[in-house]
């Protein structure tokens, strides 16, 4: 769920444009020896030599921080930053080196192959989902009486969480609870329970998630969230629960 763009940078670390699902542009700075003291940079672009008609840009101070991830940008410098480079444009950090202060270290990100590796990223960018996990995380079923089939509005938000569970290795799996209320016969409460069960875990069968990916559980009216005493506890018990898990 995530597009990146990476550019090594010799003896000294990797460049990484970022973009996550419903987020802004990312850009970071790894490097391979961790800064060990707050510091500010320069951020500039410069024009490469065969660059003759295009002029330095200065984008003012940029924070160091410590660790192994001293440059973090985020949004309009970071889509600047891209812009820069897609019009072939070096862009540099300059700071003093961490170790005693007193040595310029400037760090050159090159548009070598640029194009061709920002085709892709904005490819890719495309293919991000418009919501997120949380966005679809948990999805509640009610059901009328007696009713087991799945409507349009419910299809549409579990093809929503059965694609969110292919994008993201992170989602290890779906649990789907089916309840029931009071009206009836016990034994055929539990049966009506499990087919609604049964009828959701079977869409993220058929719609390409691994049966061992899904723990489905059917309860009867005993196990119900809502009281029974009352026609809208009893509603809200003919229901299924869809919870996606990390």
């Amino acid at each position: 769920m995530i597009c990146r763009l990476r550019h090594p940078i010799p003896v000294y670390g990797e460049a990484e444009f970022a973009r996550r699902v419903k987020s802004e542009l990312e850009f970071s700075l790894h490097v391979k020896q961790a800064a060990n003291r707050p510091e500010d940079a320069r951020l500039r672009s410069r024009p490469p030599e065969w660059k003759h008609v295009a002029f330095a840009r200065d984008f003012g101070g940029i924070p160091v921080v410590e660790g192994d991830t001293p440059f973090y940008i985020k949004d309009i410098l970071a889509k600047r930053m891209m812009a820069e480079l897609s019009e072939g444009m070096d862009l540099q950090f300059i700071y003093r080196d961490w170790s005693d202060g007193h040595d310029e270290i400037t760090v050159t990100i090159v548009p070598v192959n640029f194009l061709e590796a920002w085709a892709e990223f904005q490819q890719c960018e495309k293919q991000l989902l418009n919501f997120s996990f949380e966005d679809v995380r948990q999805t509640v079923i009610q059901y009328g009486v007696g009713k087991t089939d799945l409507d349009r509005d419910t299809r549409y938000r579990l093809d929503q969480m059965i694609r969110y569970m292919k994008e993201d290795p992170s989602v290890r799996g779906v649990r789907i609870d089916g309840y029931t209320d009071s009206k009836g016969l016990q034994r055929i409460n539990i049966v009506v329970a499990r087919r609604r069960t049964n009828t959701v875990r079977d869409y993220f069968i058929r719609h390409g998630i691994e049966k061992e990916r899904i723990s489905a559980h059917a309860h009867n009216e005993l196990e119900g969230k809502f009281s029974n005493r009352t026609a809208a506890g009893r509603k809200k018990n003919r229901r299924v629960e869809v919870m996606l898990i990390r």
